[in-house]
């Protein structure tokens, strides 16, 4: 394995090159329980945290994927696990000899590109032990009977063995979609991994290597009944006709089906062990590629949100923005494309990152633990008949039925009802966000409605994003977040700029001035 280890040593702490399919990463995730803390689909998407996943993803094997996921979809309101799981990926920063042993154990485990293991043990398995005693006669005790025949008393019961091999191509054919091979011989690579892991000495990390030890001993049977699996498919499968002759894996699969149907939870215990530790591998690699640019974050009580120049985990080189909440709501103005919309990711990301790994790519950051609930980009639906209005509605309504948890919620609402007519767009935003605001809740809503800033102004603060238009450069941002509220007006300016008829432009902005709440 010298090449895994040249290739883990020079793989940690820099951005990974590997393509995730996120259909199979999240597999184990939408097998499992979900929790109240639990970020849907619409948060998750709004946030885009697929591409954040794999930004902070460097593991090896799937079950280190698949884990690394289900963490991030996770957010806990638990600092001593965070700060546990926070010692542990220092440690491993430190630790760079047991950091590469166990990475190279995940290299060997690798992926199970199509889920086999998983789709194994989520669908309905087969129990019959009659088949297994069938099998392993026809299997293991005929082959070797016929063999034995043809050398000590002639070739003529060669025959008689190639006639057994045909029976049992007919059975291994006809039990293919029974007996799950290829999810066997990932589980076989399971345990092998285990086996290893298992093996590892080190006090700093025992709370997990025991978890890994006591479901190995659990399966300890499986174990073994395993074995003869991994030796058929060898070099690449050339052994597969032996494998086939002497029926190892329908034997197998009987064997243990009744014992992976009752230790089901077992295996996924066994398989989130394991995915765990190397999860935290990841991380480690994560923050050692942006090196000093994340905090550790400060858990407070009171519902206030405090980050000194937060980053979006995208834009790593992009521009810093900070926010010191005085009040429990935001809002955001300016054009589009200025900023807006990545602030209210920055900052969704970042408290999810404080609330999975305790970390966050800023240089200070202080909140309370958060539910966090968005509605950034809700998308109309035709196949279902929905509207992008419905959409919204659908979106803000999570929101507000959210606000009956213990622990605060944060709210991010991009450009709230746009696709609605003003008035009711006003009058509808301007109550949902009171009622957000009398809540147990923060607010960040970015808009374009002058009058949602007068009404709001009690219990609002008020920032904007903004930007220059000049003939000579064009359209210019600095994406930084400022104090007050947008009176720019350069939307109209762009539309000089790329060439619209003076007419229309001229017009544009004697219209834009007569009317009230003009952005």
């Amino acid at each position: 394995m010298e090449f895994a280890g040249a290739a883990v040593k020079a793989d940690y702490g820099k951005d990974s090159t590997k393509k995730s399919n996120i259909k199979n990463v999240r597999k184990y995730f939408d097998m499992v329980e979900k929790q109240e803390e639990t970020l849907d689909e619409q948060t998750w998407n709004d946030l885009d945290m697929d591409n954040v996943y794999k930004k902070v993803d460097r593991t090896y094997s799937s079950v280190g994927e698949a884990v690394l996921y289900k963490m991030l979809r996770n957010p806990t309101k638990d600092e001593k696990v965070l700060k546990e799981r926070d010692r542990v990926i220092s440690y491993f920063d430190e630790n760079a000899r047991l950091r590469n042993k166990l990475s190279i154990m995940f290299y060997k485990l690798g992926r199970d590109r199509k889920n086999t293991f998983l789709d194994m043990i989520q669908d309905e398995l087969v129990v019959n032990k009659a088949k297994y005693f069938v099998y392993s006669f026809l299997g293991k005790i005929m082959p070797i009977i016929l063999i034995l025949m043809a050398i000590f008393l002639g070739p003529q019961y060669i025959m008689g063995l190639l006639v057994l091999a045909c029976i049992n191509m007919l059975i291994n054919n006809k039990e293919k979609d029974i007996v799950k091979s290829h999810g066997l011989l990932y589980l076989r690579d399971i345990i092998n991994a285990a086996n290893d892991v298992s093996s590892v000495r080190d006090e700093k990390i025992d709370f997990y290597l025991e978890k890994v030890r006591k479901s190995r001993k659990e399966i300890k049977s499986i174990d073994l009944a395993t074995k003869s699996i991994q030796l058929a498919n060898m070099w690449g499968g050339l052994l597969e006709f032996i494998s086939v002759l002497f029926l190892l894996e329908e034997s197998a699969y009987y064997k243990i089906s009744d014992l992976l149907k009752n230790r089901k939870e077992t295996f996924l215990n066994l398989y989130e062990d394991l995915g765990e530790i190397e999860a935290l591998i990841s991380i480690a690699s994560y923050k050692k590629s942006i090196e000093n640019r994340y905090t550790k974050p400060t858990f407070k009580k009171d519902s206030k949100l405090y980050i000194v120049d937060g980053r979006h985990p995208l834009l790593i080189d992009g521009v810093p923005n900070s926010v010191k909440m005085k009040k429990k709501g935001i809002v955001l103005t300016g054009t589009n494309m200025s900023g807006k919309s990545t602030f209210l990711r920055m900052i969704g990301i970042n408290m999810i990152f404080a609330q999975t790994f305790y970390f966050a790519v800023a240089k200070k950051y202080e909140a309370p633990f958060f539910r966090i609930v968005t509605s950034i980009n809700p998308n109309d639906n035709l196949s279902e008949g929905k509207s992008y209005y419905m959409a919204e509605a659908e979106a803000l309504l999570r929101i507000i039925n959210a606000l009956n948890d213990e622990i605060p919620v944060f709210c991010a609402i991009d450009e709230i009802f746009r696709g609605t007519n003003p008035v009711e767009r006003i009058a509808a935003s301007a109550e949902i966000l009171t009622y957000i605001n009398e809540r147990n809740a923060i607010s960040i809503v970015t808009t374009h409605d002058r009058e949602l800033v007068d009404i709001l102004k009690d219990n609002y603060e008020f920032h904007y994003f903004s930007e220059s238009v000049s003939k000579k450069n064009g359209l210019n941002f600095d994406y930084k977040l400022k104090d007050g509220v947008s009176k720019t007006k350069n939307a109209i300016k762009l539309l000089d700029f790329i060439g619209y008829p003076k007419e229309i432009i001229k017009k544009s902005f004697e219209r834009a001035e007569k009317v009230d709440g003009f952005i």
